[in-house]
């Protein structure tokens, strides 16, 4: 054993510390700030960019590899302006690992990082030089060079601003104020991260802070993430709303190389207050199971409420569960109900239906749509008015459409017909409407004859950029106290542009036929 010890061991140990003390000689004489020009040379041959180390380089050796760099900039290729730029970075490596022919970074810290990323109009992004990008022809990497394994002790950014500039959709984001903190960043190992950043939007307007926490464990192997206490919120403008405040609350297990996760305790909720109006919407899902085989969710529900003034919107929508596979699925019940008071009037109206779907297909039915509305409003001649319609409707993701077919009863019309949109973006309308008979006059105000109305020009601007195609028929219609029979018309809206035609009806005293066609503008020229 003592030989052992003096032949094996010792030797072993006097190795090491020659190894030790060499590699801190080194560190403690060798200048990288000496090499700065051939630096920045290469990186110019090898990139056509620009690499400006204003700052000094550091090396350090334990107890990992490591380089920090001050201030440096990294110029967009064959260009002056600035791609990317930092004040201070720290990089390094665990050192045990690359005796394994390993890569392990420990450690990651950036202060006051700059970056501005283009997409071009060709759709080609700046960065595309550095990372490959397009590029066939590269070479692949070796299978018997060092293998790269994320195991990250702990990632720190601060005060990161970040610009997006989109040519192609015309739209630039800018990210600043942008702060990451993280734990232990590896495969299988809960990571908590604590992200917070600004980001503002011309096109579309947008203002907001953000913050983002929360708890992940992921397996790139598999390709399974986990979000364990998920916590994001937001407040500022978006959507055109002010003052608004919103968060996202669950926990999220996904495997998207499948199609399966894991939804639980998911919480959005969001709140606008502007002058004169509040807005209120709430959606809970307390869990959404999808899986190959089988897909379960318990109770979701979506609260909305929006009050202004003296009006007020209450909007809500149940659904019990759903039940069945990735291929099809069913809920027994859908309920949807609308609830508006508005200027001494109300409406209420309320939808139900089973309720089917297939997650692979993207598709989601309604088979049997039994819908209710009831109007009262006193300055209607008839009042109140109730309605009713049974139906079908279809939404399909993936082709871009939805359709209701539908049968309806008004007092003592009968109306039938389809309405639909035959893509979601930009919309396109369609309808075929038929109605029996309608009586126009009891659903339209009476004027004051003591209060004289002055005349308000024929503004069709709401219709600019209305994408719609559709015919309806009436078959006796009343109408100021005259009447007409065969009534139809056929309506194209599209470029700003409404054309009606045919336009036909049988009068009391002769017939009606023609077209009409006009701009969406506030002052249109209506041509015949």
């Amino acid at each position: 054993m003592n030989k052992i010890v003096k032949f094996v061991v010792l030797p072993l140990v006097g190795i090491v510390l020659v190894v030790v003390a060499l590699a801190t000689y080194i560190a403690a004489t060798f200048d990288p700030n000496q090499y700065k020009p051939q630096i920045a040379q290469a990186v110019k041959d090898k990139t056509g960019r620009t690499l400006e180390l204003e700052g000094g380089i550091k090396l350090s050796l334990f107890p990992g590899i490591g380089a920090t760099l001050g201030k440096a900039s990294l110029s967009e290729r064959a260009s002056d302006r600035e791609f990317a730029g930092v004040d201070d970075l720290r990089v390094a490596l665990k050192l045990m690992p690359l005796l394994s022919k390993e890569i392990v970074v420990d450690t990651i810290e950036i202060k006051n990082l700059r970056a501005n990323l283009i997409r071009n109009k060709d759709g080609k992004f700046s960065i595309d030089d550095l990372i490959g990008g397009g590029n066939k022809s590269a070479p692949a990497a070796k299978s018997g060079g060092p293998q790269v394994r994320i195991d990250i002790d702990h990632v720190a950014i601060e005060n990161a601003t970040i610009t997006y500039t989109d040519q192609r959709a015309g739209a630039k984001y800018a990210f600043s104020r942008l702060n990451l903190k993280t734990g232990r960043i590896a495969g299988g190992v809960p990571s908590r991260i604590d992200l917070s950043f600004v980001v503002q939007s011309d096109k579309p307007k947008l203002n907001l802070d953000a913050a983002l926490k929360t708890t992940i464990t992921f397996d790139l192997d598999r390709q399974h993430y986990v979000l364990d206490g998920l916590d994001l919120t937001a407040k500022g403008l978006a959507a055109g709303i002010s003052n608004l405040a919103a968060s996202v609350k669950g926990n999220v297990d996904a495997k998207p190389a499948s199609n399966e996760f894991v939804i639980a305790k998911l919480a959005i909720a969001a709140t606008a207050k502007q002058e004169g109006g509040n807005l209120n919407v709430r959606f809970d899902l307390p869990r959404l199971n999808v899986t190959k085989d089988k897909v379960s969710g318990e109770k979701i529900a979506l609260d909305a409420t929006l009050s202004e003034g003296k009006s007020k919107l209450v909007a809500k929508l149940d659904i019990p569960g759903i039940d069945g596979n990735a291929q099809a699925f069913k809920a027994n019940g859908f309920t949807a109900s609308v609830d508006l008071q508005q200027d001494g009037a109300t409406i209420k109206a309320k939808v139900t239906s089973p309720l089917a779907g297939s997650v692979d297909a993207e598709r989601i039915e309604l088979s049997k749509l039994v819908a209710t509305v009831s109007v009262n409003n006193p300055k209607l001649p008839k009042n109140p008015l109730d309605a009713t319609l049974n139906g079908a409707a279809q939404v399909d993701l993936a082709r871009q459409n939805a359709r209701l077919a539908f049968a309806a009863k008004i007092d003592d019309s009968n109306i039938n017909g389809k309405v639909g949109l035959a893509k979601f973006t930009p919309p396109f309308y369609t309808f075929d409407i038929s109605i029996d008979q309608l009586d126009a006059d009891r659903y339209w105000p009476k004027p004051d004859p003591k209060r004289k109305q002055p005349e308000q020009p024929f503004d069709l601007s709401a219709l600019k950029g209305l994408n719609a195609s559709g015919s309806l028929r009436i078959g006796t219609l009343k109408m100021a106290n005259a009447k007409a029979s065969n009534v139809r018309f056929d309506v194209r809206a599209a470029r700003s542009r409404v054309d009606v035609s045919p336009l036909a009806a049988n009068l009391h005293q002769g017939s009606l036929a023609g077209a009409l066609s006009a701009p969406a503008a506030a002052t249109p020229v209506v041509e015949r």
